[in-house]
């Protein structure tokens, strides 16, 4: 008996994922480098609008960059905005975009590492 009440105090503290929870679905996002830059390419659609991005590296490095205009849209397979942040050789990467649709929101989200070649030119490992 007493194990059958631990067990109800504890779903009963923490809750259970029911109908009402919502997770925000996320999309991986493309992502390369070329002329030593790191692209992050959009898969956003006609009526999508970035509301929020975040740029995150392993050390500690951050961007948080809030979007106060009524559209910033990037047209599929283009630059999504990093905002002049640098990404560095040897670092681990986090990357999300939160975005408004006309349905709800989403993800688009990546994590990558860069690294610099033998001629010092920038790639992309996932």
């Amino acid at each position: 008996m007493k194990k059958y009440v631990v067990l109800f105090t504890a779903c009963f503290l923490v809750g259970c994922p029911g109908p009402g929870d919502k997770l925000t679905p996320r999309f991986s996002a493309v992502v390369t480098a070329k002329d030593n830059h790191v692209y992050i390419l959009s898969s956003m659609k006609a009526g999508d609008n970035i509301r929020f991005v975040q740029i995150y590296s392993e050390s500690g490095d951050k961007l948080i960059k809030a979007i106060d205009n009524d559209v910033f849209f990037v047209e599929p397979g283009r630059c999504m905005p990093v905002f002049d942040y640098a990404f560095r050789p040897g670092k681990c990467y986090s990357v999300a975009y939160d975005i408004q649709t006309p349905e709800g929101s989403h993800l688009i989200t990546a994590a990558f590492m860069v690294v610099s070649d033998e001629r010092g030119n920038l790639r992309v490992n996932h």
